[in-house]
């Protein structure tokens, strides 16, 4: 897959692609079907794939208030949209240039006259351009003398519930705690991804040493300890982790604390994966850490029998 960061007055050369504009956050099962459709259309008409994304996101760049708001990395976004096999991803610069663009505009200046788009994909609720005004009919619309023409994508629902796969609510999900329903949108299981770094060694001195990991820019968890998998030096582990504070110790430093069952290799300065697979309990203080050891103990025992039944 060929990447192109580009903005509003840089030059592409590329000619004769079909288009799927959007975020694509965590380019869950409902994205991956629009990318599977647009794959399809791009080999009956001889052309090439294409994805039309923002960064930063549009969200972002309006709230200051949605910083731990992305699901996934723009570099893991990237790499998911490779391995499904698309031929061009466009990173479009959204800064005042483009927010404040009529969406007639954007339409020429960006669909047209720069990435020369022959068919174009949107959900059923997209919208760009100043204040958010241009949407698909308008879209529709304007394909008629612009020479292209373009597909809008109904609501993806799952076959099991019917539910409407969205990055909203796999965002929602997240926030409560609900692994299950994330991991069951997305297709795959949530994960976080960093740097072991050192700890106090709190953990150690009580038998269960922990690497710990300081959370990105990607949204939070719900704090709390979860059962895992995670994955170093290439490796997979089940294992159990704590999202959170540590309020028995000081409670002022969110860490993402990851135990590994069976695994004992010293890997600090390595990249740690670490899947989420279902939330145990919440993040709670106790008096001492006697008490915070049995409950530790407690809840290893649990995330074991988990494992073992999954």
């Amino acid at each position: 897959m060929q990447i192109h960061n580009i903005q509003l007055n840089s030059q592409t050369s590329v000619a004769n692609i079909n288009l799927a504009i959007g975020n694509f956050d965590g380019v869950h099962l409902g994205h991956q079907k629009i990318i599977d459709e647009l794959i399809e259309y791009s080999k009956i008409k001889n052309c090439s794939s294409a994805i039309l994304s923002f960064k930063p996101h549009p969200r972002q760049f309006f709230s200051d208030e949605c910083r731990n708001f992305q699901l996934i990395t723009e570099e893991e976004k990237i790499c998911l949209l490779d391995k499904q096999g698309i031929d061009h991803y466009f990173s479009l610069l959204f800064d005042e240039n483009i927010a404040s663009m009529s969406p007639k505009d954007f339409i020429t200046k960006i669909l047209v006259e720069k990435l020369h788009s022959k068919h174009l994909i949107v959900g059923y609720d997209f919208k760009f351009g100043k204040e958010r005004k241009g949407n698909a009919s308008l879209l529709q619309e304007q394909s008629k003398t612009l020479g292209f023409d373009t597909n809008v994508i109904q609501p993806i629902t799952s076959n099991y519930n019917a539910a409407v796969y969205s990055s909203s609510r796999i965002r929602e999900f997240i926030r409560d705690g609900n692994m299950e329903k994330a991991n069951s949108f997305l297709g795959r299981n949530w994960s976080m991804k960093g740097t072991v770094i050192k700890g106090d060694r709190r953990a150690t001195a009580m038998n269960f040493p922990t690497a710990n990991l300081v959370p990105g820019e990607l949204i939070h968890p719900k704090k709390g300890v979860y059962a895992i998998r995670a994955r170093c030096i290439n490796k997979w582990s089940n294992g159990i982790a704590n999202f959170g504070e540590r309020p028995t110790v000081d409670g002022k430093r969110l860490l993402l604390e990851a135990h590994l069952f069976e695994f004992n290799q010293d890997i600090y300065g390595k990249e740690l994966t670490v899947e989420f697979l279902t939330f145990i309990r919440e993040e709670k203080k106790f008096d001492n850490f006697a008490l915070l050891t049995e409950q530790v103990q407690k809840d290893i025992q649990l995330v074991k029998s988990y494992h073992s039944e999954h």
